[in-house]
């Protein structure tokens, strides 16, 4: 049965980069990211218009090519955990949990007895990597080997945090962009509440072994966000890379243009 080298990494303190895929489909794109040295592919289905079968097709791709594919779901529904791990994502993302009821839950569809209730479909699917195994050895192993991400996105969740941020739980994402309009300051990323409530989560997570994200757009930013204490880097989207290296070629073309 598949490791999943992402958990094990954010376990033993190690740093992993990756981007976020919500436009692009084509497995060419999942195998560049992994030639590239990328160590996780994160694949939104809350904002994009991916299906089921696109992510699954994703998640096979990512595999087959080396790559850990992470999953954020739509909304934290039963089918949306439930359907993805059994196709073979051991790594999802619940967005928008305001509540520690709604962590556990999150929890409870995604392991096995005696950690949650998922349901059992281990019947030689991609769930067990197409192998022939026993039951509850395949049961530990998933417990084992499947990573759970929230995102902290509103005010509710920070002032739940405690609540939230609990066994069970191996990564926390701030959502900057829903934090600061929850808390009425819209694009004001500098803003101290916003900062505070950042920290305050970051603290949290440090205190109780949970990996934190940080968002690096540019290579220079790198190494400031790794300072601040995270350990999975999401560096861009698939649109901001295509965009910047497009924008790159047309500055470089530009004063060979003929005047107009």
């Amino acid at each position: 049965m598949r490791i999943n080298k992402l958990r094990a990494a954010l376990k033993s303190g190690e740093l992993a980069l990756g981007t976020i895929l919500w436009e692009t489909r084509a497995r060419g794109v999942v195998h560049t990211l992994a030639q590239a040295g990328m160590d996780f592919v994160f694949i939104c289905t809350e904002h994009s218009a991916y299906n089921l079968e696109t992510v699954v097709d994703l998640v096979a791709h990512a595999h087959a090519a080396g790559i850990t594919p992470i999953v954020r779901l739509p909304d934290l529904q039963y089918q949306y955990v439930t359907r993805l791990l059994d196709s073979g994502c051991q790594s999802l993302i619940a967005p928008h949990l305001r509540t520690g009821e709604e962590a556990r839950r999150f929890i409870e569809f995604a392991k096995y007895h005696p950690e949650g209730r998922r349901g059992m479909a281990i019947l030689n699917n991609a769930g067990v990597d197409y192998q022939t195994v026993d039951l509850r050895e395949a049961m530990a192993h998933a417990n084992a080997n499947t990573l759970l991400g929230v995102l902290i996105e509103t005010r509710e969740a920070v002032e739940n945090a405690e609540e939230i941020l609990v066994p069970g739980i191996d990564l926390a994402l701030v959502g900057h962009q829903d934090l600061a309009q929850s808390m009425g300051i819209p694009g004001e990323f500098g803003h101290p509440r916003l900062r505070e409530a950042t920290a305050r989560v970051h603290a949290l997570c440090k205190a109780r072994g949970i990996a934190t994200a940080g968002a690096a757009n540019h290579p220079e930013n790198t190494r400031s966000v790794v300072a601040s204490g995270a350990q999975f880097l999401l560096y861009g989207t698939d649109l901001i890379l295509i965009r910047r290296e497009a924008e790159r070629a047309v500055q470089a073309l530009a004063p060979l243009r003929k005047p107009t």
